[in-house]
């Protein structure tokens, strides 16, 4: 006689950790830019609930208008000798003095479109860590090869301390505003905002029925 059986969805361990791979594959990255969230401390370890918090994340999509973001990686000492910022990309022990420091300059990037939109949200690996008000474009370097990058005037809008931990995420900005576009866009994915610079830009689609 044949058993009765049932079937039941497996649920992960609370305290399973994921391999490298396992993680990339969860998240759709590859491992390096696992590692690179690992090297960041905005992802602590590889805690299966810490990754499928990232993995459900929301994905940001701009309806109007167009969102630039910086593409950072983990801080680090910049390796140019002549750049007198204390860290160049993001981590969570940046304080927001060094924070603002590194993501506001130096950028090759459209400074009109920049200032316009107001706001600048900065990315590891495709997560939004963190976020700056624009307020002005500060300054313009012309380097070799006929490079230019440029600086801008900007406070900190909000901050990210773990991306699997809403509670440690801080709203800043004081303009209403500013204040809820950030709220909404701490911890989101803009993994599709894509460039050959460090500043990409997120736009609208078009509305396919026009095109009907």
């Amino acid at each position: 006689m044949l058993p009765s059986i049932e079937l039941v969805e497996s649920e992960p361990s609370t305290d399973e950790v994921l391999t490298r791979s396992q993680a990339a594959n969860a998240l759709g990255l590859s491992p390096n830019t696992v590692s690179k969230l690992l090297d960041s401390r905005f992802l602590r370890d590889l805690q299966a609930t810490r990754v499928l918090t990232l993995a459900r994340a929301p994905h940001v999509s701009v309806v109007q208008g167009v969102l630039p973001v910086l593409r950072t990686a983990a801080a680090a000492p910049p390796s140019d000798e002549d750049d007198d910022r204390d860290f160049i990309g993001d981590s969570p022990d940046l304080t927001d003095e060094q924070f603002l420091r590194a993501s506001r300059q130096w950028w090759r990037c459209e400074p009109e479109t920049i200032v316009a939109v107001g706001v600048l949200p900065v990315a590891v690996a495709g997560w939004v860590t963190g976020v700056l008000a624009i307020h002005g474009h500060d300054g313009t370097q012309h380097r070799g090869r006929g490079e230019v990058r440029h600086s801008f005037t900007a406070t900190v809008a909000g901050r990210v301390g773990a991306l699997d931990a809403p509670e440690t995420f801080r709203v800043l900005a004081t303009d209403r505003a500013v204040a809820d576009l950030t709220g909404r866009l701490l911890g989101a994915r803009v993994h599709t905002a894509v460039s050959g610079g460090p500043i990409a830009y997120l736009k609208a689609q078009p509305d396919v029925r026009e095109n009907a």
